[in-house]
């Protein structure tokens, strides 16, 4: 196989940690990292430089302003924007380049209407697509997963303060899919704050409350995010007479058990981004292949988010509202 070349679109806060995992593919590489903000591709460049600092490995970088300085061919794409421009950056770098593998940024899109669009296009198209939702591909969760009982139902809240709903429940949502093995998860009871609060995504807005829902399965997910404000981000998985916790949602936390799983008790460790991506993409470029969400599972997850906090926005302003403003 000859030198794969892969793209970063986006080089922001999530952009430039992919750059940083993928210092560390297993193989020589050309990294492409395409963002219209100066500002945003330095501090990408940043980081790079930092990673490979103590490093040996070939894997260069080359860094655009526009999508029309890239190669005819790419062998992966990561598609790190913001969930308004995804669609269109999703279509003009495919009909720019030859794409073989696509890896996109939730939340995906804001309109209902564009991911039955997008999911036509890439089945026509015949490009491979996964979602990064993280959660399932970290070592914990997986232990956790190898240890559950199906015989019993499964039973997971997330509580905290600090873990913006409208940005993070699809990862949470993905993690329940994960477990339990069903995707036609369903919110039953929502409970969210008239309260809109501006995200840190300029356009977009963040929620709190809570949100409660169950699959076909009868497992049950608890999202909530309440005050007070220092309230830490905890995960209680509840299967049976076992139960799990998690406190805190990346790097060292705090881990409870009712069996000694791996010997985790006490402290555990949840992995950065910029220690996960150079994974997927190594399984991507030998296997065809990740860990991760396909498009078509990610999809009705999406969906269900969009339709309950689209719900809570109408109900609040008193106006049809078009686009889910989450990203």
């Amino acid at each position: 196989m000859s030198q794969p070349r892969i793209a970063i679109v986006g080089a922001g806060q999530i952009g430039s940690r992919h750059l940083q995992a993928l210092c560390h593919l297993k193989k020589p590489a050309r990294i492409d990292l395409v963002d219209p903000s100066n500002e945003s591709i330095k501090m990408a460049q940043q980081r790079y430089e930092n990673e490979m600092f103590s490093r040996r490995s070939n894997i260069k970088l080359y860094c655009h302003n526009k999508l029309d300085n890239l190669s005819d061919s790419l062998d992966l794409a990561i598609i790190a924007t913001n969930s308004i421009v995804r669609e269109r950056v999703l279509r003009e770098i495919t009909q720019k380049c030859s794409v073989k593998y696509l890896i996109l940024e939730k939340i995906l899109f804001q309109r209902k209407t564009q991911y039955f669009e997008v999911e036509k296009f890439l089945k026509e198209s015949s490009i491979p697509t996964w979602i990064s939702c993280w959660m399932r591909t970290a070592d914990l969760f997986k232990q956790i997963k190898a240890a559950i009982n199906f015989n019993n139902l499964i039973h997971i809240k997330v509580e905290g303060s600090q873990w913006r709903m409208g940005t993070s429940s699809l990862h949470f949502m993905d993690l329940f899919s994960y477990f339990t093995g069903c995707d036609d998860f369903k919110f039953t009871e929502t409970q969210l704050s008239n309260e809109l609060i501006d995200s840190r995504h300029k356009g977009c807005q963040e929620f709190k409350g809570r949100m409660m829902g169950e699959n076909s399965r009868g497992d049950t997910l608890s999202l909530i995010c309440l005050e007070p404000e220092d309230k830490p981000s905890t995960i209680e998985i509840v299967n049976g007479t076992e139960s799990y916790k998690i406190t805190g949602l990346d790097g060292e936390v705090g881990f409870e058990s009712t069996n000694d799983l791996s010997d985790r008790i006490g402290q555990a460790t949840l992995p950065y981004q910029s220690q996960l991506t150079n994974i997927w993409v190594d399984d991507i470029l030998s296997q065809g292949s990740c860990e991760l969400p396909t498009y078509s599972e990610s999809m009705p997850l999406h969906l269900e988010l969009i339709r309950v906090l689209t719900n809570h926005l109408e109900k609040i302003t008193g106006k049809e509202i078009d686009a889910c403003p989450i990203t």
